[in-house]
This record gives structure tokens, sequence and C-alpha cells, in this order.
């Protein structure tokens, strides 16, 4: 069985919350990215594990498991393709 992914925010990445969406400042780059509200979620508890998140999604929105745990999980790849997670190897 494989392991679940383990990960975390990437520490070049600045980030804050403001009025309810996660602001990333990718500080190498210089570039940001605004998060929405369920973007912002999944952000906060990215370190958390993906079925965790995905059920506190189905909690607070009308989704279903699959559908919050496929939407969570490709939310989370585009974020390591980004840079803005990186894995946690320890």
């Amino acid at each position: 069985m494989d392991e679940p992914l383990k990960l975390k925010r990437n520490p070049d990445v600045s980030w804050r919350t403001i009025e309810g969406q996660a602001v990333l400042i990718f500080n190498r780059e210089g570039e940001v990215q605004v998060l929405n509200e369920l973007g912002t979620f999944v952000w906060e508890h990215a370190e958390e594990a993906l079925e965790d998140i995905a059920g506190n999604i189905v909690e607070t929105y009308e989704v279903t498991f699959d559908e919050a745990l496929s939407d969570t999980r490709r939310f989370i790849e585009e974020l390591l393709a980004s840079g803005a997670l990186v894995q946690n190897e320890g």
C-alpha cells in the first residue's frame, strides 16, 4: 500500500490570509497568487491528510466525498507544480 503524500508549505513562499483569501508570495520569483475561499481552506490545511481535507469540505459545501477528494487532489497537484507546496521528506 502506498504511503500518503506528506506535504509542507514551501518556506520560500510567504503567505497571509486577508478577508478570507490566502495571498501567496513566491519570494524568489516575485510572483503573487490569490486563492479563493475554498483554495484558502485547502492551503491552510495542506499538511493534513487528503481524506481529512476532503471530509471537512463535505461538511461545509454541498459536494460528495468523491468530488471533494478529486478536486482537492487536483488543487494540491497544482500547488505542488507551482512550488507553493513541497514534499515533506521528514
